[in-house]
C-alpha cells in the first residue's frame, strides 16, 4: 500500500508497534505500555511486525472488512449490486483506506465485530458472535456500542413463542463469552499482581473520562465532518517547557503559554468518498420509513446500527474514528438507494455504474496528488 505523501501520516501507530513488540517478544504486561487502550490489537500488531508481514495483515483487515459488509448488505437487503456498491465504495473511501495503512487499533476492531455480526445474523451462531465480538472489543473499545445492534438480533431472533427468558439466557450467554474472551487478552497483567487487571480498567476508564469525556462542540464538530467534509479546529497558540538538570534530576523551571484564538477550517476534498454526503441524510430517511411505514427487521436493524455507529466518532473528527462507523453508514446509504430505485431493478445497475466510475476517478485523482486530501484555509480572528 505504497502510496505518495498526499495522505495524512498518523503517528499513533508508533506506540502501538513499540509496545506491541514488547507484549509478545517481552511478555511485558498491558498496564505497563499504552494502558489506554484494550492490548488484543497491539499483540497483534507486535506478532506480525516481528514476523514481517504487519502491512499485510492491516491488508487483509481492509478488504475483510469490505467483503463482510458486502456479505451482510446482500443478507439484509436481497440485493448482489447493493452488496458490491457498499462493499466497493467502503474500499474506495480514502479515510476507510489511509486508516488501513497504519497499523491502528479501530481496523481489528471494526473487522472483529463485523465478523460477529455475520455469525450471528448469517450463520445463527452466537458463540461464534460473541467470541469475536469480545475480540473486538479487545482490540478497542470504541466498537462496545455495538452490542446494542447485537442484543437487538439476539432478541428479534427467537422462535415463535420463545419469551424473554429465553432471550436473557441467551444474552447471559452472550455476554458470558464474549467477556470472557475480552479478559484473555489481559491475562498477562497477572504478572504484576491478582488485582492488577482491575487497576488496569481503572486507570483506562479515568484516562477515557479525562481524554475523551463527552463535549458538545467536540461531538458535533465529528458529526459536522460526516455531513460536509469541514472540520473546524481552534489554535490556541505555542506551549514551551524549559528543563534544568537540579542535583542530577530533571526540573521544570519555566512554562509559557501563547494564548490564541485563531481557527482553521479543514474542507475535505478527496476525503471520503462522494456518498459521505448522502450518509446522514440516508440515515433520517430510513429511520422516517421505519417510523412511519411497516418496515421488517432487517431495515430496522441497519437503521439502529446506522444511529449506533454514530457513538465511535463523538470524540471528535479524527479520520480513524470513522473507520468504526463508515460500515454501518454505508449499509445505510444502500438501503436509502433500495428505497429510491424501489422495484426498478433495471435502474440499479446503471446507477451503481455511474457511482463507482466517478468514485474511481476521484480516489484515482486523489492518491496521485491531483486532488488534495484536504485543504486549510485559517477563518479570521
Amino acid at each position: 500500500m505504497s502510496i505518495p505523501n498526499v495522505l495524512p501520516r498518523y503517528l499513533d501507530e508508533v506506540v502501538y508497534i513499540s509496545c506491541g513488540k514488547g507484549y509478545v517478544a517481552n511478555f511485558t504486561p498491558p498496564y505497563l505500555c499504552n494502558f489506554e487502550h484494550p492490548p488484543l490489537g497491539k499483540y497483534l500488531i507486535g506478532f506480525a511486525e516481528l514476523f514481517g508481514f504487519g502491512r499485510f495483515l492491516y491488508l487483509f483487515f481492509m478488504i475483510g472488512s469490505s467483503f463482510l459488509v458486502l456479505v451482510l448488505v446482500r443478507f439484509l437487503l436481497g440485493s448482489d449490486l447493493l452488496g458490491f456498491l457498499a462493499g466497493s465504495f467502503l474500499i474506495l473511501d480514502t479515510v476507510f483506506f489511509n486508516s488501513h495503512r497504519f497499523l491502528l487499533l479501530d481496523p481489528p476492531a471494526i473487522f472483529f465485530t463485523l465478523l460477529s455480526l455475520y455469525f450471528i445474523l448469517v450463520r445463527s451462531s452466537l458463540t461464534a458472535s460473541a467470541f469475536f465480538f469480545g475480540l473486538g472489543v479487545a482490540s478497542k473499545l470504541s466498537v462496545a456500542p455495538y452490542f446494542i445492534v447485537l442484543a437487538y438480533v439476539l432478541y428479534r431472533v427467537l422462535p415463535p413463542g420463545f419469551g424473554v427468558r429465553v432471550f436473557l439466557r441467551r444474552l447471559l450467554v452472550f455476554v458470558g463469552v464474549a467477556f470472557s474472551t475480552y479478559l484473555a487478552t489481559y491475562v498477562a497483567d497477572f504478572r504484576l499482581g491478582p488485582y492488577t487487571i482491575l487497576q488496569h480498567h481503572l486507570d483506562t476508564f479515568s484516562y477515557i473520562s479525562w481524554r475523551h469525556g463527552f463535549s458538545v462542540p467536540v461531538a458535533l464538530n465529528g458529526l459536522v465532518k460526516l455531513i460536509s467534509k469541514i472540520e473546524v479546529w481552534r489554535y490556541g497558540g505555542e506551549f514551551t517547557l524549559i528543563f534544568s538538570f537540579v542535583n542530577s534530576s530533571l526540573t521544570l523551571v519555566n512554562s509559557t503559554f501563547a494564548q490564541g484564538s485563531g481557527y482553521l477550517l479543514h474542507v475535505g476534498l478527496g476525503l471520503g468518498s462522494i456518498l459521505w454526503y448522502l450518509m446522514f441524510p440516508s440515515l433520517l430517511i430510513n429511520s422516517y420509513h421505519v417510523l412511519t411505514v411497516r418496515s421488517g427487521f432487517k431495515e430496522l436493524l441497519v437503521c439502529l446500527a446506522g444511529w449506533v455507529s454514530l457513538t465511535t466518532i463523538l470524540p471528535g473528527p479524527l479520520d480513524w474514528y470513522y473507520v468504526n462507523s463508515l460500515p454501518a453508514l454505508y449499509v445505510n446509504t444502500s438501503l436509502t438507494i433500495k428505497y429510491l430505485v424501489g422495484g426498478r431493478e433495471r435502474l440499479l445497475k446503471p446507477l451503481i455504474t455511474c457511482l463507482l466510475g466517478a468514485q474511481i476517478l476521484i480516489t484515482g485523482l486523489t492518491y496521485s496528488g491531483v486532488i488534495p486530501y484536504k485543504i486549510e484555509l485559517p477563518l479570521p480572528r
